[in-house]
């Protein structure tokens, strides 16, 4: 396969961004690929939210993101290859104690299972080790799409309001900063000529999220019979729950901002070591407005029946139990098979698909004129 320079790469989306400049078109035009028939190599690598979860592949945003590639930015001149490795559940790297119990249990820490399962491995480190062996050449990748870091703090911790503040913050910083600083490094030395994305995450609940769907999503995890549950929503309830909800929304606030923040710092470390700019960080679209069980939400929910209304629920039904049954270690212990099948609620729909798309979109336009100026 003939090389396809970073030197090269920057020519022509320079002069394609030009292009954009001085056509003032909201639509990106690279037509300078057009003559290119060497095919552009995108990669995702990383947790449930870049793998979008319960999503259908046809409407997950890194596909939406490859097709806009394909259509519109390089008109069908020239192919797209996607590698997806990213899977549910992934952390940057396996944590020590885990680590252990899984090698006792005989484990394997390095096989892939359905992408849909929520498992810490393989690592994101892995993945990326595993996608380097499958391509030819790793100076052909182009673009990388990558996020990581929620499943080393973990998602509870994010709005746990009894979590030691100092030590959340510590977790984040330690996660989302120093390890999502090592995984970059190691990415950016792996495929030298790509571009990396590295997509924020988002306020898990705010004080608009409604109490009644709080409620039922955590009865829903712990089996609590859904005839009784009216004992849990009544006034009295719903004020211990509206407290509950307000230093949750707190916790969130707080994850927000420390994530941003952090993951800003290691991209920053990582672009110092380079002449020009190699990972850009890309912004969540979704706000305290349409965070979960908002009017407007743009994440997947608990329906009327209280089982979760993404697409993919009836297929981890099957393919939870499949995989759960094959391995001997997992952090949710019992309730492992329970938290795989629900794994989908909290993660973009269709509707918060679609504005992760855009949002990388416009990262990766705004990167291109960054690069002409």
């Amino acid at each position: 396969m003939k090389d396809f320079s970073r030197r090269q790469f920057l020519k022509h989306i320079g002069g394609a961004a030009a292009g954009l400049l001085l056509t003032s078109r909201s639509v990106l035009s690279l037509s300078d690929f057009s003559n290119n028939s060497q095919p552009f190599e995108m990669l995702v690598v990383g947790d449930s939210l870049i793998s979008a979860q319960g999503l259908k592949e046809e409407n997950k945003f890194y596909y939406l993101v490859k097709e806009w590639l394909q259509n519109e930015v390089f008109g069908a001149s020239r192919q797209v290859n996607l590698k997806v490795k990213a899977h549910s559940g992934s952390r940057i790297s396996l944590h020590e104690d885990e680590l252990e119990k899984m090698r006792k249990a005989g484990d394997d820490i390095n096989k892939f299972h359905h992408q849909e399962i929520n498992l810490s491995f393989p690592s994101i480190g892995t993945q990326i080790d595993v996608a380097r062996k499958e391509y030819e050449n790793p100076e052909s990748v182009n673009l990388i799409v990558l996020s990581g870091g929620i499943t080393d703090v973990l998602v509870a911790n994010t709005v746990n309001p009894f979590l030691n503040e100092k030590k959340m913050r510590e977790l984040i910083h330690k996660y989302c900063n120093e390890s999502m600083f090592g995984v970059l490094e190691h990415t950016t030395k792996t495929f030298p000529n790509a571009l990396v994305a590295v997509v924020g995450y988002f306020p898990i609940i705010s004080t608009k999220s409604d109490v009644n769907q709080l409620s039922r999503y955590l009865f829903k995890a712990v089996k609590f019979p859904h005839p009784l549950q009216f004992t849990f929503t009544n006034g009295l309830s719903k004020q211990f729950m509206k407290i509950l909800r307000k230093n949750m929304t707190a916790r969130s606030r707080i994850w927000v901002a420390e994530s941003n923040r952090n993951l800003r710092e290691a991209i920053g470390k990582v672009n110092a070591k380079f002449d020009k700019q190699k990972v850009v960080f890309v912004n969540s679209p979704i706000t305290e407005e349409t965070c979960y069980a908002t009017k407007n939400t743009f994440l997947w929910e608990t329906d009327k029946d209280n089982l979760p209304n993404d697409e993919l629920y009836n297929e981890r039904k099957i393919e939870c139990r499949a995989a759960l049954d094959e391995i001997k270690y997992h952090h949710y212990g019992k309730l492992s098979t329970r938290m795989c099948e629900l794994a989908a609620i909290g993660h973009p729909n269709v509707k918060g698909s679609k504005a992760y798309a855009e949002a990388i979109k416009n990262s990766l336009k705004t990167k291109l004129i960054t690069w002409i100026n």
